[in-house]
């Protein structure tokens, strides 16, 4: 068995594949099916024993059961634990269907050696923003003490950016409480990355020490800077993350290479 002290652990983050009921549906020109089948593929070529793929919503862009069972059959590839949470464009009810109310993906809490995953539902049923519910709020607080005693690495992972993106159409769409989440989680030593999807790009930020993390959509991307929705013409992609024993932790984005895809880039909207 590998020494504790050299213990490490691969997470994958999947984002944002807005998949519909119709898989040769497109969305702004891209057929999201077919990226997103082009992403895991990419993973299964770079990544090794994967320890978790954390799934940070949007997962499907109707909603529909068939969007669902299609992402899960797929993720199955990978041979690792998965772990879901809505987008606003997801349904709850309908992936908890897919899924069954008691599997493993709809846990909310990782515990690898010594670090410890939270999974949040930043999703506001009928809205594009984020907001934390006092229930799960209250949850976050519940698990980040638990944590904390056991001294534990934390990862936080939810849909809505809680932090400004240089993108200003998108603050709009943010978490619309990020001082009620940060009032949780300054202070707590042992935080050290949270990780979220809904901005469609690449983005890393300190913040407190902390690393603020976005991710590539395995869709369609969103241009980093300009301050009215446009596309970017970067490809899908992932974010993987190397967890270290010390609390140390590396990361980057992989994107699929060598393949144009049809996009519509004067969509003004989606």
């Amino acid at each position: 068995m590998e020494d504790a002290q050299n213990e490490s652990y691969l997470l994958v983050q999947i984002t944002d594949s807005h998949l519909f009921m119709d898989e040769s549906t497109e969305l702004l020109g891209m057929n999201c099916q077919e990226s997103f089948m082009d992403v895991v593929e990419l993973v299964k070529e770079h990544e090794n024993k994967i320890d978790a793929v954390l799934c940070t919503g949007d997962i499907s862009q109707d909603a529909s059961l068939e969007a669902y069972q299609r992402f899960a059959a797929k993720l199955d590839e990978l041979e690792a634990p998965q772990l879901w949470i809505p987008g606003n464009h997801d349904l709850l009810e309908n992936m908890i269907k897919v899924l069954g109310s008691k599997h493993s993906a709809l846990k909310k809490t990782l515990r690898l050696g010594n670090w410890g995953v939270v999974m949040l539902n930043s999703c506001l049923e009928g809205s594009i923003f984020g907001m934390l519910s006092p229930g799960e709020q209250a949850f976050l607080d519940k698990e980040l003490i638990a944590f904390q005693a056991e001294n534990r690495h934390i990862i936080i992972a939810l849909h809505h950016n809680p932090v400004p993106v240089n993108a200003e159409w998108l603050q709009h769409h943010s978490l619309q409480n990020p001082a009620d989440f940060f009032e949780l989680v300054d202070g707590i030593k042992n935080l050290k990355c949270v990780i979220f999807g809904h901005i469609h790009q690449d983005f890393k930020v300190s913040r407190n020490n902390v690393l603020m993390l976005g991710a590539p959509s395995t869709s369609i991307q969103f241009h980093p800077e300009h301050n009215y929705f446009s596309l970017d013409k970067e490809n899908p992609g992932y974010r993987w993350l190397n967890l270290h024993a010390d609390g140390t932790m590396s990361t980057g984005v992989r994107r699929v290479i060598g393949k144009k895809y049809k996009l519509n880039l004067s969509s003004q909207s989606y």
